[in-house]
Order: C-alpha cells, then sequence, then structure tokens
C-alpha cells in the first residue's frame, strides 16, 4: 500500500510541478516575444509568474521530501554508529515535521487574513487567498510524509538511503 501511496503522490506532485514549469516557460518566452517583436507585454505576466513559481516550489519540496532529494549534509553523521545514525535520522525527521506543521499554521494564518481582506493582485486583481492556502496546504503534506517517514524510521521499514 505504502509503494502505491508513494508512486501516486510522486506522480501528482511531478506533474503539478511539471504544469507550472511549463507554464511559467511559456508564459515567458510570450512575454518576451511580445516585448521584443510586437512592442507589447504581457500585462500582468509578473503577477502570474509568482503564482506559478508557488506550484512549483511548493510542490517541489514535498516531491523533494517524498524522493529523499533534499541536500543533506554528512560531515559528522559518517562518523557516527549506526544506531546514533538511525536516532539522528529520526530526530531530523520529527524536527523537520514540526518546522513544516508550524509554517502550514503560520501560512494558513496569513491565506485567513488574505481571505478576510480580500488581499488581491496589482494589475489583475487576482486573489491571493487561494495561492497562500496552497502553499499552507502543500507544507502539510510535507510535514504529513516528513512523519510517515520517521514512522517508517521507527518501526523499522525504512527503504531510504
Amino acid at each position: 500500500m505504502p509503494n502505491i501511496l508513494t508512486r501516486t503522490a510522486l506522480g501528482a506532485l511531478r506533474r503539478l510541478a511539471s504544469l507550472c514549469l511549463v507554464a511559467l516557460a511559456l508564459l515567458t518566452l510570450a512575454d518576451v516575444v511580445g516585448r521584443y517583436v510586437l512592442n507589447y507585454s504581457i500585462i500582468g505576466a509578473v503577477e502570474i509568474t509568482e503564482m506559478l513559481m508557488v506550484g512549483v516550489i511548493f510542490a517541489g519540496i514535498a516531491l523533494a521530501t517524498l524522493a529523499h532529494e533534499h541536500v543533506t549534509v554528512d560531515l559528522l553523521t559518517t562518523r557516527m554508529s549506526a544506531p546514533v545514525q538511525r536516532v539522528q535520522k529520526i530526530a531530523s525527521q520529527v524536527l523537520a515535521t514540526g518546522i513544516s506543521l508550524l509554517l502550514s499554521m503560520a501560512t494558513w494564518s496569513q491565506a485567513t487574513s488574505a481571505l478576510d481582506f480580500g488581499d488581491q493582485t496589482t494589475m489583475l486583481g487576482l486573489p491571493l487567498a487561494p495561492v497562500i492556502f496552497f502553499m499552507s496546504g502543500m507544507l502539510l503534506i510535507n510535514a504529513l510524509i516528513h512523519a510517515w517517514q520517521a514512522w517508517l524510521l521507527v518501526s523499522g521499514r525504512d527503504t531510504a538511503p
């Protein structure tokens, strides 16, 4: 079951990040061509770019966590015994879970404020709350992934390198 869940989640996150990245590239291409060939820039391109970057970055955070692809420094851990390394891995997963949960709660609070005040982008007037709720949701998913990885470590079923 976890393998199916992992593959499904990886696929969904990859598709989301890829779609945002392709949209970003096409928007940038259209804006540059429009600006230099037609002397006309796409109105709100910067705002749309920022929103698409949120999709790439926050889907990427959860994607990197799920695939165990975050950058790590192992200067000290390679010198530790296997049991100490295991405790360190569990502690780092628990800490990452807590930090992701804290960030998720903080961004959720910001999203509700943006919703209450009707915050919008300057040029296009697009609502900001959905984007901030997305950020919060992806951080919550990231926290759940870290908690799941911590559980796998504790139960001795971790297959990560």
